[in-house]
């Protein structure tokens, strides 16, 4: 108890400090206190030490970006993780909130906060990202903590920072992938309307690569509920889908872009052993599957996941690394001169 109120001693003196406009003078003693408090206090009583230690980082880096000086507010945040890190912090209710409170703090326009997002939850495998995260390491899953990268992603996402926020929707909770739906349809809107559909065709295709029938179902429903909202006319009809032969038929919703009845019928025909029907699907999509070449990778895989059937990779193929990591560094596209915004639905009430 007393290492902690000379801890809180500590903080009302270097508050007072940051208060009277002294900030490079507190951002130094933050970091020499607390280097201080680590290196000596551990060995005697190791959990005080650390309580104290990163409660100083915490407070430091709070009062700090809110008063503005967000430079030095990045610098403790940082060493917050590398605090985080060297004790082997678990990821829990505590440790996350004050991750949290951090990223409330931070401009959206300050660099530092993508550097800290990094350090936080970011997985290893990113191409040019070779620093393990503290959620990867200390978490429970290999990918990072999936309500940290929820949390991340509506951030990025209310900045209108679309294509940041979506690897961590996909890393996210089964709450992301509802948001991550109703995001696209956001982007979606900026775009050639034909260009519709390739939108939630990223979200659904690496949803499925993940095995996540459930995600990939909720992203493209609220989707369609945000798209049909502001145009109705895209729904043109209800027709019949039979994913197997010997299964009952189940009726589907026809949607004036193929695109959009393609991963309806996907997300049914995954749900069956229907490898054949997989195969006819690709085939009659084919060139409305061409408007983006990741299409056909994402395809292979799904076909390797859910029916086995294998396809011959120039190279090896990691899930999580190919699809959050290196797909759609922008949105999809911009279609061809002259392309038709939808698609044309026959008398008969087939999908085309």
């Amino acid at each position: 108890m007393a290492s902690l109120k000379g801890t809180d001693k500590v903080l009302e003196k270097l508050k007072e400090s940051v208060e009277n406009g002294n900030y490079y003078e507190a951002h130094q003693m933050y970091r020499t206190v607390c280097r201080r408090t680590y290196l000596s206090l551990r060995l005697v009583l190791l959990l005080c030490s650390e309580t104290s230690n990163k409660h100083l980082l915490y407070s430091g880096a709070q009062t700090l970006l809110k008063h503005k000086q967000t430079g030095s507010g990045v610098d403790l945040s940082l060493y917050l993780i590398d605090a985080y890190n060297d004790e082997e912090m678990a990821v829990n209710d505590e440790s996350r909130a004050r991750i949290i409170q951090l990223l409330l703090l931070f401009p959206s326009d300050e660099p530092g906060r993508k550097r800290f997002i990094d350090s936080a939850v970011r997985a290893s495998n990113h191409l040019h990202f070779s620093h393990i995260s503290w959620s990867v390491k200390f978490g429970e899953n290999p990918a990072g903590d999936p309500e940290l990268h929820h949390f991340v992603a509506e951030l990025l996402y209310k900045d209108k920072m679309y294509s940041e926020a979506e690897p961590h929707f996909l890393a996210g909770t089964a709450e992301s992938s509802k948001v991550y739906g109703r995001m696209l349809a956001e982007w979606s809107s900026q775009d050639h309307p034909s260009k519709i559909g390739a939108y939630i065709a990223r979200a659904v295709l690496q949803y499925l690569c993940l095995r996540s029938i459930r995600d990939a179902k909720f992203a493209f429903e609220s989707f369609i509920a945000d798209l049909t909202e502001k145009v109705p006319e895209l729904k043109a009809g209800t027709a019949q889908y039979n994913p197997t032969i010997t299964g009952d038929a189940v009726d589907v919703t026809i949607y004036l872009l193929p695109l959009l009845n393609f991963l309806q019928l996907l997300i049914l025909t995954v749900q069956r052993e229907a490898s054949d029907l997989f195969g006819e699907l690709r085939n009659r999509y084919k060139s409305v599957l061409s408007v983006e070449p990741s299409f056909e990778d994402l395809l292979n895989k799904i076909g390797e996941v859910f029916f086995n059937i294998r396809v011959q990779r120039p190279q090896q193929f990691n899930i999580f690394q190919d699809l959050v990591n290196s797909l759609f560094t922008s949105g999809p596209g911009t279609p061809s001169a002259g392309g038709t915004p939808y698609a044309r639905v026959n008398p008969q009430g087939e999908l085309d």
